[in-house]
């Protein structure tokens, strides 16, 4: 169920490139017989279509919001040096 979902979901217009060029390289590997660039290819657009950016190994580029927004300030002083 989470594959299919990870199939559906996350289609940015960086996602359809990705899967562009990996398809591309895909094809013409296969046109031209080359092995390499056969599993090259695959590994290419496979990881584009199951990944949801391009920095989304971990889950680590998703930010969480801070509920506890309080509009406090803090006061900050300053200590002047002496320039030499």
């Amino acid at each position: 169920m989470n594959l299919i979902y990870r199939l559906k979901t996350g289609w940015t217009t960086l996602k359809f490139i990705r899967v562009g060029l990996g398809s591309l390289i895909l094809y013409s590997s296969i046109e031209s017989n080359q092995f390499v660039g056969i599993i090259v290819g695959s590994l290419f657009t496979v990881i584009s279509l199951l990944s949801d950016g391009v920095c989304s190994v971990g889950g680590s580029c998703y930010s969480v919001s801070n509920k506890n927004n309080s509009s406090s300030f803090e006061t900050i002083e300053y200590e002047e040096l002496d320039i030499k």
